[in-house]
């Protein structure tokens, strides 16, 4: 479809990723706005419709674009179905244009009525601007409890390699299986993982065979940050964290909400990206002190 925006003539288009021309250029896009490439985890197959790009196209070029993830979550066992809007990003030579206001017009239009809610993560620059479609702020909260490391007491920790076949297969299983730990946990999509495990978090996936448990964690002198724990459950979310300790490590910080009973200190989430909401998704975060798990984040 051809539209004209601030005199000029675009292409609007949409889930073209098995387009090399254009996937292309969205590539570019993403390089030169965030460092970021996703022709990788294309060919590995984890590129489907939960990853939806809407975008403007200029003489074969993407110039703008607005993504969009159809996310499956679990809250205290009910189902939710929310949009997530992500990857927002314009050429620079074509920003003050309103390109990336139609995109955004467009999506809420789409998806109007379809989803329980929709959610984004905006950076400083972007604050004022998405208020104007009806978002508002919401506080996400973080999670930090004491460890005792565990070394020396039978505690196994070993390092997966997504790229291999039984590492993947290992990590997929868990996968299907969630996060036991998780207040709010993230369903039904393999690929989302796989862009983290299989990129920036790609030396940062352990097992714990005594626990069958996967765990998506770094270390940061005193610090353990634990992003996501995938398996069945097993012990006390306590006794995980001491086993993937490290000798100095005091604390940890997790990266999902924890079900009650354990002992964290829970502290409003500061620094970094503001969670914006459309509905009544923020009201929920609010009551029950929740974040979105660093790992559903696109």
């Amino acid at each position: 479809m051809e539209i004209t925006l601030d005199g000029s003539r675009f292409e609007y288009r949409t889930c073209y990723q098995e387009e090399s021309g254009l996937r292309g250029s969205f590539n570019d896009l993403a390089k030169t706005v965030f460092g970021l490439d996703f022709e990788a985890w294309h060919r590995a197959g984890y590129w489907t419709d939960r990853y939806r790009p809407y975008s403007l196209v200029r003489e074969g070029k993407v110039v703008a674009n607005v993504s969009v993830s159809p996310m499956d979550l679990r809250c205290m066992g009910k189902e939710l179905h929310y949009l997530q809007i992500g990857t927002v990003m314009s050429d620079p030579a074509e920003r003050g244009r309103g390109l990336i206001h139609f995109l955004m017009a467009r999506v809420l239009t789409d998806w109007k009525g379809k989803c329980d809610g929709i959610y984004l993560f905006a950076n400083r620059e972007t604050l004022e601007f998405y208020p104007r479609f009806g978002f508002t702020k919401a506080r996400e909260f973080r999670h930090t409890l004491p460890v005792q490391p565990s070394e020396g007491k039978g505690a196994t920790v070993r390092r997966l390699i997504p790229e291999l076949s039984q590492d993947k297969a290992l990590l997929l299983k868990s996968c299907q299986k969630g996060n036991p730990y998780g207040l709010l946990q993230w369903e039904h999509n393999p690929g989302l993982l796989f862009f983290h495990c299989g990129g920036a978090l790609r030396e940062h996936v352990y097992y714990l065979p005594q626990y069958d448990l996967v765990a998506v964690a770094e270390y940061d002198g005193s610090t353990l940050y634990c992003h996501e724990l995938l398996g069945p459950r097993g012990p006390e979310l306590e006794e995980v964290l001491s086993a993937l300790a490290r000798p100095e490590t005091e604390k940890a910080v997790l990266g999902f909400t924890p079900r009650a009973g354990s002992r964290c200190s829970v502290r409003p989430l500061l620094g970094g990206e503001t969670l914006f909401t459309l509905g009544s998704t923020g009201d929920l975060f609010h009551r029950y002190q929740m974040r979105f798990p660093t790992l559903s984040h696109t």
